[in-house]
């Protein structure tokens, strides 16, 4: 899949011909498709007036570097830039707000503080030092995925020699003995003492890293992740994450779309108008459509019934339908609807839905919160670590496609299970990587070229989109 270029504004509703709609609008007839919407809002040429408020250039060299409203440490925060990020910036320094190397102001909005990490020059800085991979932004995932397999696994602060590794190794058998899955302290001063300080953490099984390079030391070889620490490869799995994808919407008349998120096999009845049913030769697959026709009640249960008269229990199967478009989503805005007791989501522009499919959201009641919200930040990947209120610890580095839209509860992919279509996550709406990817790029506001992440509403950026959740 590729990345396609353009503003990708549709009508607010009707159904424009196929010659009119950019690429990642047009499915195949299954409705699988070939191209995302573009993740950076189309790039202004800096004009006269602009060239003179930011001649100078500007290579971002710290692994994530925050753009400020304002010349202070604690000001919002209007973006983040990765390593290798390029940008324009004024001339002069300014100091104050608690950074010691002082500010630039950047274009097209923001501050970043140098202690952060950006070298300023008047030609393009030469980005021959920065060796960490650019995200695929063409691709289901942005980076490679691995997953940690043994608890306790130590990652490095450089290539261990063979003392160090077996040290480590034991200092990890003694704690896991003694605490279980509890993990150990970062801080050198609050963990055991036998912890060689060439360690820099331990993580358990089910955790997940970024891969950045691979290096071998004494015929050992060793992971390097996008956080500059080593792990031993043995220790670890690369994860490509489920195939599955949604649908993009030729018209109106695509809805309802019926999924198979429960493996049951279908049902018929003994005889006409029986209540005695018998298994059908049909045995849908899941995540599988269906074309079924309507909702029947036989005796006490519900089920969907195709043109054949076979049938699959109501709870086997995920309907994405038309909704109404709520107050305070505006005529021709890019919005999301996420159905829970469905579990599916539906993204529209205005009136007309564009793109459907299944999502996990919530394993409990109250997780994933109802009602009408809006995206708080989008980034091309952030790292997710368990809360303090969860039960269950993980730690995900660079989440894909994650766009916030309630507190610590946002929209991104899922790379580490293919169970869309029922409740999996603690709270988050959870997508199948290609389908988030699509997703990001179809929300408002698009990043500046080159950002990471984007703050709506902060800074000057434009509001975001509309996210509405319903049971």
């Amino acid at each position: 899949m590729g990345q396609a270029e353009g503003s990708g504004e549709a009508p607010a509703s009707g159904a424009p011909s196929a010659g009119e709609l950019p690429p990642w609008r047009i499915g195949e007839a299954d409705g699988s498709y070939k191209f995302f919407p573009p993740i950076f809002a189309e790039a202004v040429a800096l004009d006269a007036e602009a060239e003179a408020k930011f001649p100078r250039h500007g290579l971002i060299t710290g692994a994530a570097v925050v753009v400020r409203e304002r010349t202070e440490l604690d000001a919002p925060i209007v973006g983040i830039l990765r390593a290798g990020a390029r940008v324009r910036a004024d001339a002069e320094l300014s100091f104050g707000g608690g950074c010691t190397k002082g500010w630039h102001r950047v274009h097209p909005r923001g501050w970043i503080c140098m202690n952060a990490g950006m070298t300023v020059a008047e030609a393009p800085p030469d980005d021959g030092l920065i060796d960490l991979p650019r995200p695929r932004l063409d691709q289901p995932l942005p980076y490679d995925y691995w997953r940690v397999n043994h608890d306790g696994t130590p990652f490095f602060h450089r290539l261990p020699s063979f003392g160090e590794q077996d040290r480590s190794d034991v200092a990890a058998k003694s704690w896991l003995a003694a605490n279980g899955r509890a993990l150990m302290p970062t801080d050198p001063s609050r963990r055991p003492s036998d912890v060689p300080a060439v360690v820099k953490e331990y993580l358990n099984a089910g955790f997940y890293v970024t891969i950045a390079g691979e290096a071998v030391k004494s015929e050992r070889r060793f992971l390097r992740t996008l956080r500059g620490v080593y792990a031993r490869k043995y220790q670890l799995e690369q994860r490509e994450g489920s195939k599955f994808s949604g649908a993009v919407l030729a018209s109106e008349e695509a809805l309802p779309i019926y999924w198979v998120v429960r493996e049951t096999g279908m049902l018929r009845r003994e005889s006409a108008g029986s209540e005695v049913l018998v298994r059908s030769e049909k045995s849908p697959s899941r995540l599988s459509r269906h074309p079924f026709k309507r909702k029947v009640a036989v005796g006490v249960n519900f089920y969907y019934e195709d043109e054949d008269g076979d049938l699959m229990r109501e709870y086997a199967v995920g309907v994405a339908r038309k909704i109404r478009r709520p107050p305070g989503v505006r005529e021709g805005e890019s919005w999301v609807h996420v159905d829970l007791s469905e579990q599916v989501l539906v993204a529209y522009e205005g009136d007309l839905p564009v793109f459907a499919t299944l999502v996990s959201t919530g394993k409990e009641p109250g997780m994933t919160p109802i009602g009408v919200h809006r995206l708080q930040s989008k980034h091309v990947a952030t790292s997710m670590r368990d809360q303090p209120i969860e039960e269950d610890a993980y730690s995900i580095e660079d989440v894909p496609w994650t766009q916030y839209f309630h507190n610590n509860v946002a929209l991104h992919g899922a790379f580490w299970h293919g169970g869309f279509g029922t409740v999996r996550s603690h709270g988050c709406v959870n997508l199948a990587p290609s389908d988030a990817r699509w997703l990001f790029g179809h929300t408002t506001p698009r990043l500046p070229e080159g950002w990471h992440s984007i703050s709506p509403g902060i800074g000057g950026n434009p509001q975001g989109s509309a996210v509405v959740i319903t049971e």
